[in-house]
């Protein structure tokens, strides 16, 4: 059981539906054909995840939001942190486009899918599903679907938040948006979550051998962003996301041979690009 408190500078009404979307017809969607247009234009299915819905539900996890998607099924190697991945109606996970705020997550051929497992939930503030071919707009990764994550806030403001659950499980983070003068906004997020996690006692497949140790997890986060709009169809932005992991594992071991059972994972990626809204287009540059 996960206990959350959580402090805010902004407030906000929660509005609770059945689905995890936004049925009104006049929300508008990016991600359909790469264009601001209202929902009830959009032929393909649409489904829009809120941050009130992700609140609501609780969700520890990027995965866990997924999973309550119609269509949307993840696998997982193991507990928090391991390598997970994205099919929707069936198709490949290399087939499944994520992007994150418009920016493609994966790239065919290089990575072949995505892999959201060590993507904090407290940057998500929005999230746009296509589900269905979108190839026509994204390319040959899009055959299963789409989905956008988005990190803008529609309001600048700061939010704490702090978890504690069972297996000594904690998580900290805190988000917030500034406005710096009229045309210019700045994100800056940050998030710790640590597990001691459970003891599976593997046996067949990790060498017959049992190992009574407990399957942690430890993940730090940060992330920032710098946006500014030139003009009524042009802006650009910075933007900077690091991790540092650490995932315990239930690994093949042979007697007299040395165990390795943790996997670390550092990252660290910087962006800047020019964005154009038009009428009927939208367009990005990305370095």
């Amino acid at each position: 059981m996960i206990k959350k408190a959580t402090l805010l500078t902004a407030f906000s009404v929660t509005a609770f539906s059945a689905w995890a979307q936004d049925t009104s017809p006049d929300t508008l969607v990016v991600t359909a054909n790469r264009f601001q247009q209202p929902r009830s234009a959009v032929l393909a299915p649409v489904t829009i995840v809120t941050r009130q819905d992700i609140e609501r539900w609780q969700s520890t996890s990027v995965n866990d939001v997924l999973r309550r998607l119609p269509g949307v099924d993840i696998a997982q190697s193991g507990g928090a942190g391991q390598n997970s991945s994205i099919f929707i109606r069936g198709t490949n996970s290399s087939h499944v486009l994520v992007l994150i705020d418009g920016v493609r997550l994966n790239l065919a051929g290089v990575s072949g899918s995505a892999d959201l497992s060590q993507f904090p939930v407290s940057l998500v503030q929005r999230i746009e599903y296509i589900r269905g071919p979108r190839s026509a707009i994204y390319g040959s990764d899009a055959i299963g679907g789409v989905v956008n994550i988005i990190t803008t806030r529609d309001n600048p403001g700061t939010e704490l938040t702090a978890g504690w659950g069972s297996n000594s499980y904690q998580n900290y983070d805190i988000s917030t948006q500034q406005q710096l003068g009229e045309n210019t906004r700045a994100t800056l997020i940050g998030d710790y979550e640590y597990t001691k996690g459970f003891d599976v006692v593997a046996k067949g497949g990790t060498g017959m051998q049992a190992q009574p140790d407990r399957d942690g997890f430890l993940s730090k986060t940060l992330y920032g962003a710098l946006e500014h709009t030139f003009s009524d169809r042009w802006s650009g932005f910075v933007r900077g996301y690091g991790y540092d992991n650490r995932t315990d594992y239930d690994a093949y071991y042979s007697p007299g041979s040395p165990l390795i059972d943790t996997r670390k994972l550092y990252s660290q990626s910087w962006d800047a690009g020019l964005r154009f809204n038009g009428e009927r287009i939208q367009s990005q540059l990305v370095s």
